[in-house]
């Protein structure tokens, strides 16, 4: 979670914050909200039929203007880093990122087991799969899954269950995220990204690779 505070509202639907001031005016043609920040004129937002879309309204608008003065989570943070590198992400860029996917649990597996699961060892390069799509159709495939809503579920439970394997191993996961956010910030040159022949993220020569010795403990046996 980021430090950014939720607006309250008081009884006469007013919300202040510290860089925006909210009030509600709501008549029978629906809901206006008039902001302002202090220096500059009153603004309305219009055109709200109830209540609580209008707040929504605020309440986006204002979480947008704060994110300068915000920390934010590391989610967020990484997400940030991925619309910088590809703020129109293509079929291959996502095919590409599945792959990266792919290699960090292979990796999981040497770092388990001394060598990677028999699965992980017949995946397919997501990538190379783009590209043959593409010489024999003429035109890549789009990548549409089979069921997104699942998907979606997946990849929120392997973060959780990521954040879990690490809470059993004794790892400090917030310090050791921050660390790897770092590092890969060090991959940007001059605000920008170079990319390999698959289209993923290069290691240029500013690249610093993360120190996680200090976010790890001794394990022992109970």
């Amino acid at each position: 979670m980021s430090n950014l505070k939720l607006l309250v509202w008081s009884k006469n639907d007013v919300a202040n914050s510290p860089l925006y001031n909210y009030r509600l005016d709501i008549d029978k043609t629906g809901v206006t909200v008039i902001y302002s920040n202090g220096m500059n004129g009153a603004k309305y937002a219009t055109g709200f039929e109830t209540v609580d879309e209008a707040k929504q309204w605020a309440w986006n608008h204002y979480n947008e203007k704060m994110q300068p003065y915000v920390n934010q989570d590391s989610i967020t943070r990484t997400e940030s880093w991925f619309k910088a590198a590809k703020p129109e992400p293509t079929d291959k860029d996502r095919c590409t990122q599945i792959g990266c996917h792919y290699e960090e649990v292979s990796e999981m597996m040497v770092a388990c087991q001394g060598e990677p699961h028999m699965g992980s060892k017949v995946m397919y390069n997501c990538a190379e799969a783009y590209k043959e799509s593409e010489d024999i159709y003429g035109t890549a495939q789009v990548l549409q899954p089979n069921n997104p809503i699942e998907l979606l579920d997946s990849l929120c439970d392997q973060i959780v269950t990521a954040i879990g394997v690490g809470y059993m191993m004794g790892f400090d996961m917030q310090g050791a995220l921050n660390e790897v956010i770092r590092s890969n910030d060090s991959k940007m040159v001059n605000g920008k990204f170079e990319f390999d022949a698959n289209g993923k993220i290069a290691k240029p020569d500013s690249y610093s690779k993360p120190d996680l010795t200090p976010y790890m403990k001794e394990l022992t046996n109970d």
